[in-house]
């Protein structure tokens, strides 16, 4: 398992896999911060946990953007190098080429749509508080 998640971020470019880490554990950080808020349920609590729920969402959508670029980026160079191949070798690097590219799409999706999740449970447990 482990090799597999070494392999992938090295695969999607660490930089970008990177930064798609840091993002989402600050969408934890602040999703943890926001659900010991709602069990505490006051009325002031309710205004820090929207405040919250909007600052999930802000960090959420650099991941699918990001997520994106890597994509782009990585198409870019892999046409670059496509380019000076014979075109028989060109179809198999290809194939792989976009398999891997596609990589920090991936995750960038995954981790915006947990935070959308996040988000949206929170905000529906607190209004099931008020």
């Amino acid at each position: 398992m482990i090799h597999f998640v070494i392999r992938f971020f090295v695969e999607g470019n660490l930089w970008f896999m990177g930064t798609l880490s840091l993002l989402f554990l600050v969408i934890l950080s602040l999703s943890v911060i926001a659900g010991t808020l709602a069990f505490k349920s006051t009325t002031t609590n309710a205004d820090k946990i929207k405040n919250l729920i909007g600052y999930i969402k802000s960090v959420a959508l650099p991941t699918l953007v990001s997520g994106t670029l890597g994509q782009i980026l990585g198409l870019v160079e892999l046409f670059d190098y496509l380019a000076n191949k014979d075109s028989q070798l060109a179809s198999a690097i290809l194939a792989k080429g976009i398999k891997i590219t596609c990589w920090t799409t991936i995750y960038g999706i995954i981790i915006y749509l947990v935070s959308i999740l996040i988000s949206l449970g929170l905000k529906f447990f607190t209004q099931r508080t008020e």
